[in-house]
């Protein structure tokens, strides 16, 4: 009987470990899950604004390229009127809009550098075609087109050609934006993002050859998050690790790949989210692909590419 007894109290603890490891398992994968819903939300929230940022550009773009000043500049070359028309361009979109962090560019018909407004100096005529993918491809479809384009600097550029009354190319107009109104806007969702370049590429970014590094990346822009630069420097590792998310203090950073048109990855964002959420907020649904098709998200890869 007793022997009866002792195997019953084996068979149940051994139930009740197996039991126990199984509910371990289905715990952890549960709660792998909610993170993943969550850090998925919150890189929805990063790409719809980026998406948002991209589309207020092209649609400048495609204002500034049907005005007749600038298209009366090229075929004339002069380079002055177009600084001109572009400033007073830039003017109204500062006092109207309230946003200061656009530039502008245009470009002759066999894309060179024709005028930029941020300076009028010995850049005018430089060939672009062969660093500049975005170019080549406006000039080829004569189809505007929008992305994050590696150039001199790493920022979004939206460029649309400029036709003359016979519908024949005669140059582009390029508007150029960087991450500020896209980071303002995160702020009320407390999260933080660090535009970060390969330095590979620096010799083609060479406006950011300045910039702080961390590891092998420059920093993107000049106004940057000290607070996310000092996690990410501090954290050398997680830059090379195949991690989906690094949990670090009370945040969790994303590092999320960055491509320019033409050309293989080029950098990263670095992401910082809250490491605080509720289980309600969590398993929120959202569907991914339907914002953006060039925003890719696949949860059981872990993979994210924003360009």
């Amino acid at each position: 009987m007793k022997k009866i007894y002792l195997l019953a109290l084996i068979l149940a603890t051994v139930i009740l470990l197996i039991l126990f490891v199984l509910y371990n398992r289905y715990a952890s994968y549960y709660e792998e899950e909610k993170i993943s819903q969550y850090i998925s939300k919150h890189i929805d929230i990063l790409n719809e604004n980026l998406d948002f940022e991209k589309k207020y550009a092209l649609s400048l773009s495609l204002f500034v390229s049907k005005n007749e000043t600038i298209k009366r500049a090229l075929i004339e070359k002069n380079q002055q009127m177009a600084l001109d028309e572009m400033q007073c361009f830039l003017n109204e979109i500062r006092h109207s809009a309230g946003i200061e962090n656009v530039d502008i560019q245009i470009h002759t018909h066999d894309l060179k550098a024709f005028a930029r407004n941020w300076d009028s100096s010995a850049y005018y005529g430089t060939q672009l075609s062969t660093f500049r993918q975005g170019l080549v491809r406006v000039k080829k479809t004569l189809e505007p087109f929008v992305s994050i384009e590696l150039g001199r600097r790493l920022n979004i550029k939206a460029i649309s050609p400029i036709t003359d009354k016979d519908g024949s190319f005669i140059g582009s107009i390029e508007i150029i934006m960087g991450f500020q109104n896209i980071k303002q806007r995160l702020q009320k969702f407390d999260l933080q993002i660090l535009g970060l370049l390969d330095q590979k590429f620096i010799d083609i970014a060479v406006d950011l050859k300045e910039n702080p590094r961390v590891g092998k990346y420059y920093v993107v822009e000049k106004q940057y998050s000290r607070t996310l630069y000092r996690i990410v420097s501090t954290h050398l590792p997680i830059l090379t690790s195949k991690q989906f998310y690094h949990r670090i203090g009370d945040r969790i950073i994303v590092l999320i790949p960055m491509k320019s048109v033409g050309i293989e990855d080029v950098g990263m964002i670095a992401l910082s989210i809250p490491s605080t959420y509720d289980e309600a907020h969590a398993v929120v649904k959202v569907d991914y692909t339907k914002e953006n098709n060039k925003y890719h998200f696949n949860q059981h890869r872990r993979e994210v590419i924003i360009k």
